[in-house]
């Protein structure tokens, strides 16, 4: 276990005992009867003989599970382009697709799919993929791009959005809007100039 996991110490024959905590920073939950407790690093059977341990004195019979509830560090990061971006738990195997779709998908107007980046950290080295999931949303046949923990998903913008927020930041915003508009027309075409906001 590790601090941020949230964990459920549960008691068969005593359940007003029965606790859910958050491993704390320091690496330790507290609990009634026994107090604080050193958590971080065991597993849940090594938490377990533990509070038999600590508990025996005070229990006729302790009879303990652990539950995790949720792992810390079994969860990825989705940003950019999507609709909700956020944490996302990963409680068993994750595609790229997956976890997107979990964070209510792309912004379709947006959303650049076919340069998804996910930056993954391993022994102490960052490591930068671009993966293309227009075939899998075309439904076409491909092959999925599975997440470890702690990845940082990022889906960029398209090239055209960019272009309507340079627009936006730099034209749009420093003409004042005169609310006048202007135009001519020769033969089959009329020109326009002014505000049209």
């Amino acid at each position: 276990m590790v601090p941020g996991d949230i964990l459920e110490v549960k008691f068969f024959y005593t359940p007003n005992l029965n606790e859910t905590q958050t491993v704390r920073p320091d690496g330790k939950i507290s609990l009634q009867l026994v107090g604080e407790v050193e958590v971080e690093g065991k597993s849940p059977s090594e938490l377990r003989d533990k509070l038999l341990e600590l508990y025996t004195p005070h229990l006729k019979t302790p009879e303990i599970a652990i539950v995790i509830r949720s792992f810390y560090d079994r969860r990825v990061y989705v940003g950019g382009q999507v609709i909700a971006p956020g944490l996302v738990e990963m409680p068993g195997r994750m595609t790229l697709l997956e976890a997107i779709m979990h964070v209510g998908g792309f912004d379709v107007t947006k959303a650049e799919v076919q340069n998804v980046v996910v930056v993954r950290h391993k022994n102490n080295r960052r490591y930068g993929y671009s993966v293309d999931l227009k075939p899998a949303l075309k439904g076409d046949k491909a092959q999925p791009f599975y997440l470890e923990p702690k990845d940082i998903v990022y889906v960029p913008q398209t090239t055209i959005a960019k272009l309507d927020q340079w627009v936006d930041q730099h034209i749009n915003k420093i003409i004042p809007d005169t609310g006048l508009h202007i135009t001519h027309t020769r033969g089959d075409t009329t020109i326009g100039i002014g505000s049209f906001r």
